[in-house]
């Protein structure tokens, strides 16, 4: 296996795939109803979470091949969406991924736009592969080795050679075993066990008679662990133990009762458990078909191993532990006196540390395909015929035809092309602060109608009407604010209140309002929001950047260029670039320091762009254990109080849904701050309009 793409298929490869592919759609079509009929598969269809544009898309089957993903992780600087197939053992912090259906991955993917997809062991889905080839999306499977799985594609020749035409392989024989990488977790919280413990791991068809015909008999046999591969083995291995003679338990209700064996029978608990065993048995190392599962876990925690004759199917792993003098090699049907001489042999030669490759993950992400950042996709493309006439209309309201009205004090505007998520209100937060005697004038958008059309909300007095989320979120952060349709008279009021400058939230496209510096905000992940209103979310196309003076670039990397679509109609604006970054957590009507909260949690956002807030919660380093996106602006759990009970109590959110709630509400919410690069530039340009301006 090369870390090279793999070549381009030649014609008759090209014809076999095409034809085996649309086989494959069909199947895909007619498995639809059950899809949606099965509660496993239902998972991978409705309850589906997408990351942040430019990110990793990290993929594993189950546990096994997640302690691969979670090794690269930290390797990964644009962060990654961990997703898993298992249908059958959930994986702590990965989401499911979207099943192999006709209609479903290439909607996911316009919805997510990951930067590459990253494979750990050959999970090759024919449509996903696809999917990802026509959109640009580079595909590198890492951990990669000669299993029975790859065999058998392999053997399909020329559809082989269709599918995985550009993928990238990373061979573990060559560059390492991620695994031998990754972090072994705590140690489960069992009563006692016996020692010396021996935990018999990922056990096959075959593995666990052998060790029971041994431990037979055996006066004063160690502990024994029975941990089968599969859970649908699990009654399999009961019959066997309650037939063996032995004392055992199951797991799942065992108490602390002193037993010989005790079957494994939960999940999350096996890669912890290394750190209690004297030795480990690498289960499937006795069927040449499988070659024996990886012992990384027991070189983690430093124990010998016991191992059959079949070990190629994990080499590199293998291959360190021998070198480490911690094999205990197995003849491929061992009697069971045999068997308890090498389990002595192996418990006798003690523990010792084992370090991982240096800069091992490193070494795998730098041969990693480069991230790329897909084109947007229209949402709703069937709709296009409907877009002129939706924009014709909304150039039909008065205040585009009114001469704006000015009042006495300088007005900027903060406004944008597109419809949410923008990145506008951080904008606000960041200027309003710097300006003295600002203030911050909104529409409230989906405020709550009752009360009057004109309110006030000042930082040290609770406002009597709602103010709508994002005025209450600055509000709350110090600022005064007035929430009011009709922003001249808005205006007008914050000038009667004293204001020496108006900040205006969201108003490039509100013209009755004369604004002396107009800055548009464009989101760099989502430019032209998908399509013009209703294919996406664009209220203007590239060209009403000509009314603009200064071209905001939110959710952007230092030195990132103006998407291409519009750099052509912003050439005379001043380019600014942000992102946002994390600054601690809001609980309780206190501020907490990031560090206050660390995974597992339950997040919930009600934001334009969910995968934002998860991509954040992600690169902060938490375990992210489920994830519900609401409504932007809504959400009854968040706009109705005494519907808190559908959030886990100890739910994250963001700072925006918080601002719907009491501000001593227990529930934490993420505050974010800004990093501006040309903050100098923006500050010069607010001075020439006579503004003074903090640093």
């Amino acid at each position: 296996m090369s870390p090279r793409p793999e070549p381009a298929a030649g014609a008759l490869d090209t014809l076999v795939g095409l034809v085996s592919y649309g086989a494959w759609c069909l199947l895909g079509l007619l498995a639809w109803p059950l899809a949606l009929a099965h509660p496993a598969a239902r998972r991978h269809v409705r309850d589906l979470v997408v990351g942040e544009p430019g990110m990793t898309w990290l993929h594993g089957a189950s546990r096994g091949e997640h302690r691969a993903a979670l090794a690269l992780l930290p390797a990964l600087p644009e962060g990654a969406l961990r997703t898993s197939s298992s249908w059958r053992t959930p994986v702590p912090g990965a989401f499911p991924a979207p099943l192999d259906l006709p209609g479903l991955t290439g909607r996911w993917l316009d919805a997510f736009r990951p930067g590459r997809l990253v494979l750990v062991e050959a999970e090759l889905w024919p449509g996903w592969l696809l999917a990802c080839r026509r959109r640009g999306i580079p595909v590198a499977v890492v951990n990669a080795r000669d299993s029975r799985g790859t065999a058998r594609w392999r053997a399909l020749g020329p559809l082989w050679r269709w599918l995985v035409q550009g993928v990238v392989f990373l061979s573990q024989e060559e560059l390492g075993d991620l695994k031998l990488a990754a972090p072994l977790p705590p140690a489960p919280d069992l009563p006692p066990l016996p020692e010396p413990l021996v935990l018999a791991a990922s056990t096959r068809p075959g593995d666990e008679a052998r060790l029971l015909a041994a431990w037979r008999g055996w006066a004063e046999a160690p502990g024994l662990v029975l941990a089968p591969r599969h859970a649908s083995r699990f009654d399999e291995v009961a019959d066997l133990l309650e037939a063996s003679g032995l004392s055992w338990a199951r797991r799942s209700a065992w108490e602390g009762t002193p037993v010989q064996v005790l079957l494994l029978d939960t999940q999350g608990e096996l890669a912890g458990l290394h750190r209690r065993a004297g030795a480990a048995l690498v289960g499937g190392s006795f069927d040449e078909a499988l070659g024996g599962h990886s012992p990384a876990e027991a070189l983690a925690a430093g124990i010998p191993v016991l191992g059959g004759p079949a070990r190629h199917a994990n080499p590199a792993a293998w291959r360190a532990a021998t070198e480490a003098g911690l094999v205990v090699d197995l003849a491929a049907e061992p009697d069971p006196a045999e068997l308890r001489a090498a389990v002595l042999e192996a418990l006798g030669r003690g523990g010792r540390a084992v370090g991982a490759p240096s800069r091992l993950a490193e070494g795998v992400a730098r041969a990693l395909p480069t991230p790329v950042l897909p084109p947007e996709r229209p949402a709703r493309p069937w709709l296009w015929p409907a877009g002129p006439l939706v924009q014709g209309l909304g150039r039909l309201r008065p205040a585009w035809r009114e001469a704006p009205v000015r009042v006495e004090v300088p007005v900027v505007s903060v406004g944008a092309l597109t419809a949410g998520g923008s990145g506008k209100t951080p904008v606000v937060g960041w200027l309003a602060p710097r300006l003295p005697g600002c203030w911050v004038l909104a529409r409230g958008y989906r405020r709550d109608p009752e009360g009057p059309e004109l309110r006030v909300g000042l930082p040290d007095e609770d406002p009597e009407h709602d103010l709508g989320d994002e005025l209450e979120l600055l509000r709350r952060r110090g600022l005064p604010v007035i929430s009011c349709p009709d922003r001249v008279a808005g205006a007008r009021e914050a000038v009667r209140r004293g204001a020496r400058v108006i900040l205006l939230d969201d108003g490039f496209q509100h013209r009755r309002l004369h604004r002396d510096l107009d800055i548009v905000c464009v989101d760099a992940r989502w430019p032209l929001g998908r399509g013009p209103i209703p294919v996406g979310t664009g209220r203007e196309g590239p060209r009403a950047l000509a009314r603009a003076h200064v071209c905001w670039l939110t959710h952007a990397a230092p030195g990132e260029p103006l998407p291409d679509a519009l750099a052509a109609h912003a050439g005379h604006l001043l380019l600014v670039r942000s992102r946002l970054r994390p600054t601690g957590w809001r609980q309780g009507g206190h501020h907490r320091p990031l560090p206050a909260r660390r995974g597992p949690v339950d997040a919930v956002a009600g934001i334009a762009h969910p995968a934002r807030f998860l991509a954040t919660l992600l690169r902060a380093g938490l375990e992210v254990r489920s994830f519900r996106a609401l409504p932007d602006h809504g959400g009854h759990a968040h706009r109705d109080p005494a519907r808190l009970g559908e959030l886990a109590p100890d739910a994250v959110i963001t700072e925006k849904d918080a601002a719907r709630l009491p501000p001593d509400h227990p529930q934490w919410a993420l505050c974010v701050g800004l990093v501006v690069d040309e903050a100098a530039a923006v500050r010069a340009a607010l001075a020439d309009l006579g503004l003074e301006v903090l640093p």
